[in-house]
């Protein structure tokens, strides 16, 4: 092959390759100059929190449920351990909150850890732990005859409110447990403007798009193939402009 017709095979693919890699080019240089500048920009600070995204990178929209108590309010868990009654924080508990229930003027909330023990205008009465005796894998609480059941895997227990202590019981109860439900929209969004609920930082985002990560692997393979054909596409342009300056000696 001589050297005019390598110089117009090699500027073919140059243009091929050039032209598939146009806009990849221009998001990669625009993402590039957003993270570089992601001070300035204040991108570390920019939450995302649409359900889509939050779906896409596993994340669940955090108090997305909860439970409602018979005076309108709602009782549920946000910001990974703090208890809400309505938009006041009460109290703090390992997640998830299980089961809550109300007695004698009082609000029992069961957390994985613990039974909080609150008035009925959210005021911390008292916080029953295992090391206080609390059992073991405890699901649910039931309120019957005025009095309160915790229900386990396999056994029931009476709940004593006044001296903290459980007592087994062969009574046999269903579990009443009611299920959460989801929050109303304006709680959803007071959490969302406090910051309370999941979210993704702006940064992050550009960033996992940049590299390709937010699509996983195969997003991640696709901008290595990219960072290939943009080597290929400076060694076709070195390329062609060697050979012409060969060609035009050649001529000349």
């Amino acid at each position: 092959m001589n050297i005019k017709k390598s110089i117009i095979l090699n500027l073919r693919w140059h243009r091929r390759i050039g032209l598939s890699l146009f806009f990849m080019v221009i998001f990669l240089a625009l993402s590039g100059f957003a993270l570089n500048h992601s001070v300035g920009l204040k991108l570390s600070n920019s939450k995302l929190s649409s359900d889509w995204l939050l779906s896409w990178y596993g994340l669940e929209p955090a108090a997305n449920h909860g439970f409602e108590l018979n005076a309108g309010n709602w009782l549920y868990q946000a910001d990974d351990s703090k208890l809400f009654l309505g938009n006041q924080v009460i109290a703090q508990c390992k997640p998830p909150l299980l089961s809550v229930a109300e007695f004698e003027q009082q609000i029992l909330a069961l957390c994985d850890d613990a039974l909080i023990m609150l008035t009925a205008q959210g005021q911390l009465i008292e916080k029953f732990t295992r090391l206080q005796g609390l059992p073991e894998d405890i699901s649910s609480i039931t309120v019957h005859n005025n009095t309160v059941y915790l229900h386990g895997i396999s056994d029931v227990f009476a709940f004593d409110a006044d001296r903290l202590t459980v007592t087994p019981t062969s009574i046999i109860l269903p579990s009443s447990n009611t299920a959460p439900r989801p929050l109303p929209r304006a709680l959803k969004e007071y959490l969302k403007v406090q910051g309370l609920s999941s979210s993704i930082f702006m940064a992050t985002l550009i960033l996992d798009l940049h590299s390709g990560r937010f699509f996983g692997d195969a997003g991640a393979l696709v901008i290595d193939v990219v960072g290939l054909l943009l080597c290929i596409l400076a060694i076709t342009g070195l390329w062609a402009r060697v050979n012409r300056q060969r060609y035009r000696k050649d001529q000349g």
